[in-house]
């Protein structure tokens, strides 16, 4: 119910009480680590892969190993760019 009362009434009327504010502030703030938190989750399962790969590259693994990894890898990376996509608790400022 904050969420209505401070972004659609009382911003429309260019009202401003600040412990709305705090929690506007607050919601920015936890929507930015959120994008955050996903590009990390991305970078590190690249970086599994690539970890993956030069391992089988020098030799330290099999290549049945490799490939069992490679598509484990591979399904957690599609599944981190499907989730990333579809952000649905995202909120949409239509006031600007």
């Amino acid at each position: 119910m904050p969420f209505l009362i401070d972004d659609i009434l009382l911003r429309m009327l260019g009202i401003s009480i600040p412990p709305f504010d705090m929690i506007w502030l607050m919601e920015t703030i936890l929507d930015h680590v959120e994008d955050i938190k996903e590009k990390e989750s991305h970078e590190k399962i690249t970086n599994k892969i690539k970890e993956n790969r030069l391992l089988y590259e020098l030799g330290e693994i099999t290549k049945e190993e490799y490939e069992k990894r490679n598509g484990e890898l591979g399904n957690k990376l599609q599944m981190n760019n499907r989730i990333n996509r579809t952000n649905l608790n995202k909120r949409i400022n239509i006031l600007g």
